[in-house]
């Protein structure tokens, strides 16, 4: 598979919160295998470990340049993630981008093993796909996602459009879907509601229950 050498990895923080009453949700603290961490430190966790770590984000900034590279533009708040990857793919020194959500705590980590597969194959073939992307078995995961550094020019492009489109600009770029059938690992926590039942789930107190 392509080796974590040449991925930089992102890790998409930007977003307004608005289900979630406007907190910060990747900074919210939640439980996985027995450890309450803030749902960010769970996908860092989940990233490959030798590959640079940058983190989009446009608010509590100096909190996430603790944990990596951090790139942000405070007026683009809500605006779409697609900022966030045009700005990864802007910052990185190696041919390929990882991306993924700061709200996906329960990923795997081996997630991105089998996008790394296919895009080696690909590679090794000679053919022409510079984007992959994930789906869960029931539905695709935009932000989850292998994109090679050639695809900058285009993104910026298709930004200065207007469009924020993700599913439209993965397709637009003609990108590889690769199937996983671990749904309950992509899980996105998006509300209050989301983070406190999967906090009572993992609580012992409620096992019996």
């Amino acid at each position: 598979m392509l080796a974590e050498t040449e991925i930089t990895a992102l890790v998409l923080c930007g977003g307004a919160g608005t289900r979630m009453g406007g907190v910060d949700k990747p900074l919210q603290p939640i439980e996985k295998d027995g450890l309450t961490l803030p749902m960010v430190d769970h996908v860092i966790a989940a990233l490959p470990q030798h590959s640079r770590l940058l983190i989009s984000a446009n608010r509590n900034i100096q909190t996430y340049q603790q944990r990596g590279f951090v790139i942000s533009d405070e007026e683009q708040l809500g605006s779409g993630p697609l900022l966030g990857v045009l700005g990864g793919l802007e910052s990185a020194e190696t041919p390929w981008l990882l991306i993924c959500p700061g709200d996906m705590p329960f990923l795997a980590e081996d997630w991105h093993n089998d996008i790394r597969q296919i895009a080696q194959n690909a590679s090794t073939k000679g053919t022409s796909t510079n984007a992959f992307v994930v789906h869960d078995g029931t539905r695709l995961q935009p932000l989850l996602c292998l994109i090679h550094s050639s695809c900058k020019e285009n993104l910026r492009a298709y930004l200065q459009t207007g469009e924020y489109s993700v599913h439209r600009w993965l397709s637009f770029i003609g990108s590889e879907t690769v199937n996983c059938t671990n749904s309950e690992a992509f899980l996105n926590i998006n509300t209050s509601a989301d983070l406190l039942a999967r906090n009572h789930r993992a609580d012992p107190a409620n096992s019996n229950r």
